[in-house]
């Protein structure tokens, strides 16, 4: 029998109202493939979550119902590699996975559902290019979106501002390159650059940066991690291995720079550089103790953070990243990870870990 029966799904298909029900929404006349692949997500799961997850995904809070989902895709995930979950444990709801050789760890599965949608919308950034296209002046800019423009927001008024900041430009009036456009009541943060240059045809926007929301995303998320390496360190399971699993509804849009600075810190060296986020570099991290999540001895338990956002497009996909700690007590061998991306140690040099991106960087994994 499935997470769905036809009477629930019939009952939530005559429910007035409610559009924004994750139930509702799967439980909709076009939500058979979504169904579907929950209980795939379920089947390959394994027993251990199957009560579990008949009480989450058949809630209208949308709470429960995406930590229902959160924990079958992890488990599912996990089940790709060599980690099983074979039970919950109590007290604090942890997954508990095991390899066959009888290797355990602790999984803490935490869910995200952000208020927006993060992902740009690639019309209304269109638009905002369109109408920067139309400003009078030939010079040419470049545009740093910070934050995420909202669908609605009016791009006609941000080419008046632009107009009249260029107008400035030529007369003499303009100390500077650069301008800020910021609605703080519709939170449109815009900034522009001038290049230098100017254009008789084609575009006037050279470089687009953004939409960024890593920084915000972070923000949001550090206390929740915080204050749940606490109550496990307090905890009856301390001293045992542990995972945090920061599942979202969305993909995370934060940058693998900005991740591992806060978890490593800031490296010491990096080798093979190209640019911050590039997957082909060795990072190289000193041996000392510090602040910064994996090398805080206060969380030795911990030996890895994944970090997952459902796939908008596909629900038998995720985006995912692994980052192993290789400070923690008890290191995890990332060969008993499904493939995927994962910050791991590469080798020690006398003292200082050499991380290297594996998997050859692929965010974009199925899940069964």
């Amino acid at each position: 029998m499935g997470l769905f029966s036809d009477r629930l799904v019939e009952d939530m298909q005559r429910l007035p109202g409610a559009p924004h029900s994750f139930l509702q929404q799967v439980c909709a006349a076009q939500g058979g493939r979504q169904r579907s692949a929950l209980d795939s997500l379920l089947e390959a799961a394994g027993p251990a979550l199957a009560e579990r997850a008949h009480e989450r995904l058949t809630s209208l809070d949308n709470r429960r119902f995406f930590q229902g989902y959160a924990e079958l895709a992890v488990a599912s995930f996990l089940a790709r590699g060599r980690l099983r979950v074979q039970e919950v444990v109590q007290p604090g709801a942890y997954l508990r996975a095991s390899t066959l050789s009888g290797q355990q760890l602790n999984l803490a599965v935490m869910s995200f559902i952000h208020k927006g949608r993060l992902v740009p919308d690639r019309a209304t950034v269109d638009r905002l290019l369109a109408a920067l296209n139309r400003v009078g002046s030939k010079q040419r800019m470049v545009v740093v979106v910070h934050g995420r423009l909202p669908s609605d927001f009016d791009s006609e008024e941000v080419r008046r501002a632009v107009d009249s900041w260029l107008s400035e430009v030529e007369r003499g009036t303009w100390e500077g390159r650069y301008a800020t456009f910021i609605d703080e009541a519709a939170g449109i943060h815009l900034e522009f650059g001038l290049t230098g240059r100017t254009t008789r045809r084609g575009s006037r926007v050279c470089l687009k940066l953004g939409p960024f929301t890593g920084p915000a995303s972070l923000a949001a998320v550090e206390p929740r991690v915080l204050a749940e390496l606490d109550r496990y360190r307090l905890g009856a399971h301390s001293g045992e291995p542990l995972m945090l699993v920061c599942a979202a509804d969305q993909p995370w849009l934060i940058s693998r720079g900005y991740m591992r600075d806060f978890l490593y810190g800031l490296p010491r060296s990096i080798e093979g550089y190209r640019d911050r986020d590039s997957h082909d570099v060795e990072l190289l991290y000193s041996g000392e103790r510090s602040s910064t999540l994996f090398r805080d001895p206060l969380f030795a338990d911990l030996c890895g953070i994944l970090w997952m956002g459902r796939d908008g497009q596909d629900p038998t996909r995720a985006h995912a990243r692994f980052y192993l700690n290789p400070w923690a007590r008890e290191p995890i061998d990332p060969e008993l990870l499904p493939a995927c991306a994962t910050l791991a140690l590469s080798r020690w040099r006398d003292d200082s870990a050499v991380l290297r991106w594996r998997s050859a960087g692929e965010t974009r994994v199925s899940l069964l």
